[in-house]
C-alpha cells in the first residue's frame, strides 16, 4: 500500500457520515496534519529505514514544527505503529475472513498466520522493530492501537477454535481465548527467528505447523 492511499484511508477515516455533524475546522486542521505525518513518515521509513530516520526531518517533510510532532506521537517508535497500525489490522482482518470452513482447524490456522508472515517479509526491518514494539510497547505511546491490534487476533483465533469444537469436539478443554494466546506465541516467537534470519520461510512453516498441531490436539 502506498502513503498516498495510506493518507487517503486516514482521511476516509476520519470523514463523518451522514448523519454526523462536519468536524469544526480546528478538528480538520488536526486530521490534516495526522495524515501529513502519517504520509511523511512512512515514505522516511521505506526509502531511509527507520533507524536512519530523524523526528527533524519527519517534520519538515510534514511541513508542520518538531513541538507539534510530538503532540501526535512522543517518539520515532510511536510514529511507526501509528503508521503501520491500519495496514497490520487490515491484514489480520484479510487473513480471518478469507479462512476456508472446510478446512481442517490446523490448515485455517497456518492460513491465517502464513497471512500475516506474508505481510510481514515484505520489510523485515521494519518487522522487527514493529514485533518488538507489540513485545514491549512504548508506556507512554500508543497501547491502546497495539491492544486492539491484539484483541483482533486473539478473538479471531478463539473463532476458529469454538467453530472446529462445534463441528468436531476434541479433548482440549481449556477456553478457546486462552488456546488463542498460545497458538499466537508460538507463531509469535517463530517469527521473530525468521525476520532475524535464524530460520527460512519454509523451517518456520514446518515448525509452526508442528506446534500449532501440538497445541490443538492434532494428531493427524
Amino acid at each position: 500500500m502506498t502513503g498516498q492511499r495510506k493518507v487517503q484511508i486516514l482521511e476516509n477515516t476520519l470523514t463523518p457520515g451522514p448523519d454526523q455533524p462536519r468536524p469544526g475546522r480546528r478538528e480538520r486542521n488536526k486530521q490534516e496534519k495526522l495524515a501529513r505525518i502519517v504520509g511523511a513518515a512512512r515514505q522516511l521509513f521505506r526509502e531511509r529505514g527507520f533507524a536512519e530516520t530523524t523526528t527533524l526531518q519527519i517534520a519538515e517533510a510534514a511541513d508542520i514544527g518538531t513541538g507539534t510532532l510530538f503532540l501526535y506521537a512522543r517518539s520515532k517508535e510511536d510514529l511507526l505503529v501509528l503508521v503501520f497500525r491500519d495496514e497490520m489490522l487490515q491484514t489480520a482482518r484479510a487473513a480471518f475472513a478469507t479462512v476456508n470452513s472446510d478446512e481442517s482447524l490446523l490448515d485455517q490456522l497456518m492460513h491465517v498466520f502464513t497471512t500475516m508472515l506474508d505481510y510481514h517479509e515484505q520489510d523485515p526491518g521494519i518487522a522487527r522493530i514493529l514485533l518488538r514494539e507489540l513485545a514491549i510497547p512504548n508506556a507512554v505511546g500508543h497501547p491502546a492501537d497495539i491492544s486492539e491490534l491484539l484483541n483482533v487476533i486473539y478473538s479471531g483465533l478463539a473463532d476458529l477454535v469454538i467453530a472446529a469444537r462445534r463441528a468436531d469436539p476434541y479433548s482440549q478443554p481449556e477456553p478457546a481465548l486462552l488456546v488463542a494466546e498460545n497458538l499466537f506465541a508460538n507463531y509469535y516467537l517463530g517469527l521473530l527467528g525468521r525476520v532475524g534470519g535464524r530460520s527460512s520461510r519454509q523451517q518456520f512453516l514446518d515448525r509452526l505447523r508442528k506446534l500449532l498441531a501440538i497445541t490443538i490436539g492434532d494428531a493427524g
